[in-house]
């Protein structure tokens, strides 16, 4: 089913799970969309996000070295746009994505009406070094509050 996340085609109360996986730092609504998720879920119900960290989004390590610094290239509370094209085995991506910072996450789901319960930010164990000592990845948990 392809559809707007800002505009889900169920009814209110459908689920008691809504995840959204690497999803949010992509829409362009994300209040919108945080809504919609409050909306389609039932009272009590949760919703699970995981995005790569906003801090991924606004530096880079000074070189390939294991202790290489974390340089700051853009403000963190800087919102903008971001457009990467990725290769790999003679096949392109272009991810257009949003830069914001934590707070706009957890304002969203503030102005929803959930109530956050769970919050963790991660390195990448798979990935190198570098990233074991600056967070890679946000995971947030939401309970949706009201009585429908």
């Amino acid at each position: 089913m392809l559809g707007d996340a800002a505009a889900l085609p169920f009814e209110n109360g459908s689920f008691d799970l809504v995840v959204a996986y690497n999803a949010l730092m992509d829409v362009d609504d994300l209040a919108g969309t945080v809504g919609e998720a409050a909306r389609v879920l039932e009272p009590g119900g949760r919703i699970c996000i995981a995005l790569v960290h906003p801090l991924a989004y606004v530096g880079r390590f000074e070189s390939r070295e294991p202790d290489a610094p974390f340089l700051f290239e853009w403000p963190y509370f800087e919102r903008r746009e971001t457009h990467e094209r990725f290769e790999r085995g003679g096949l392109g991506m272009t991810f257009h994505s949003h830069v914001r910072p934590l707070e706009d996450y957890t304002r969203a789901l503030e102005g929803a009406g959930f109530l956050l319960d769970a919050l963790r930010e991660t390195a990448d164990p798979g990935g190198d070094e570098r990233w074991l000592r600056v967070p890679n990845f946000l995971y947030l948990r939401g309970l949706r509050g009201g009585s429908g």
